[in-house]
């Protein structure tokens, strides 16, 4: 004697579809928000009721939707599985090298970057700010600095900080060494194309080139970052300031095929600021390295006077740090003829990411909430 099944003999309804659909969205929507605070088995378990109740619709009219909603089911488990594990991941391995003593940014860039938790700094290293191919004082300058914020940080014998080339590269394929470089070569070498060495570059990027000329098997091992050389409505531009102290390194990286990252200047990084009023409310009085970011603002030239200061370098690593408050974009590298001549090359299979936008708002946010934490601490 055969059975009827239930619900076989009714027609599917607007109310059935409806409350079918509502279930099904209410599972997957589910599994999809609670991602970073579960984990895959805890998710699973939250939900069982949200995915029977979804799948306890009998109509046999429903079946492709029911079959539909198992395959976004499974397809929500792997993303969100995946998306834990890399969430759950290591952090970043980075290098700041930076021009610290030419503006106070780099300070306030090199701060932001040694409190995050989603890096760990092998390395600050110290860049010069000329464009002379000469041995020049420039480099100690920043060094110097460097060394203040670590040992105000109490960082100094945690943290690597070798000085970095004393002059800019007379020639793409002829590298400054330098104990900056020598690091950069180290580091790379202690990871994997698994577990690559992001390395910023804050001022002239002779130190990048230089560890690249000097060591060409860190390529596939390592990503560079850089602030300089402009880029606005789908086109390249010359650099302002640390393109120009070192095009022979800035041709060098072009020309190679490592990873590398863009933050353009004027035309992106440049809408990034800080106040005084803000750096007051937040650092005067929170500890050794605040008060060196408030001391540095009030003693540089620059800004002694100043009520609001543009905050170049942290476009860079706030980009970076969360790619959800930048604009990348995946672009031809230009042809760099000279400091002052760009060719575009749209179709160059050397391609390169490009911030071409950020979330000015957004950034300011996030530094703070930053700097907040780690002073809290």
């Amino acid at each position: 004697m055969s059975r009827k099944r239930s619900g076989s003999s009714r027609a599917v309804t607007a109310h059935d579809r409806t409350c079918f659909v509502r279930k099904s969205q209410f599972f997957c929507w589910n599994l999809v928000l609670e991602f970073p605070s579960c984990s895959l088995s805890q998710l699973v378990r939250k939900n069982y009721n949200a995915l029977m109740a979804a799948l306890s619709v009998s109509n046999p009219g429903l079946r492709f939707m029911k079959n539909l909603i198992l395959i976004s089911a499974v397809l929500c488990l792997v993303l969100t599985s995946g998306l834990s594990r890399g969430m759950a991941a290591s952090p970043v391995r980075v290098i700041v090298d930076a021009d610290t003593a030419n503006e106070i940014d780099d300070l306030y860039a090199i701060v932001r970057a040694l409190v995050a938790p989603e890096f760990t700094v092998e390395g600050v290293t110290s860049a010069h700010f000329t464009r002379s191919t000469e041995p020049n004082d420039t480099v100690h300058q920043s060094q110097t600095i460097n060394e203040q914020i670590l040992k105000a940080m109490e960082l100094a014998d945690k943290i690597p900080h070798p000085v970095g080339g004393d002059r800019s590269m007379s020639a793409p394929d002829q590298p400054v060494d330098s104990p900056a470089a020598r690091l950069i070569i180290e580091r790379a070498h202690a990871g994997g194309p698994d577990d690559k060495l992001v390395v910023f570059a804050l001022g002239a990027c002779t130190n990048l080139a230089s560890a690249l000329k000097l060591d060409p098997t860190i390529e596939p091992k390592v990503i560079f970052a850089f602030i300089d050389g402009n880029y606005k409505d789908g086109e390249w531009g010359p650099g302002i300031f640390n393109w120009r102290n070192d095009i022979h390194a800035v041709k060098a990286i072009f020309e190679s095929n490592v990873e590398y990252f863009h933050m353009p200047a004027p035309a992106v990084s440049k809408q990034i600021y800080l106040t005084k009023a803000e750096v007051n409310q937040h650092l005067l009085g929170k500890g050794e390295v605040w008060d060196l970011l408030v001391h540095r603002w009030e003693t540089f030239p620059r800004t002694a006077k100043s009520e609001s200061k543009v905050m170049w370098d942290v476009a860079l690593i706030e980009a970076y740090l969360r790619p959800d408050l930048a604009t990348p974009v995946v672009v031809g590298a230009p042809i760099v003829r000279d400091a002052k001549t760009v060719e575009q090359f749209p179709n160059n299979p050397r391609r390169v990411t490009v911030y071409e936008a950020i979330d000015v708002e957004g950034m300011r946010v996030d530094f703070w909430k930053a700097i907040d934490a780690a002073i809290a601490e």
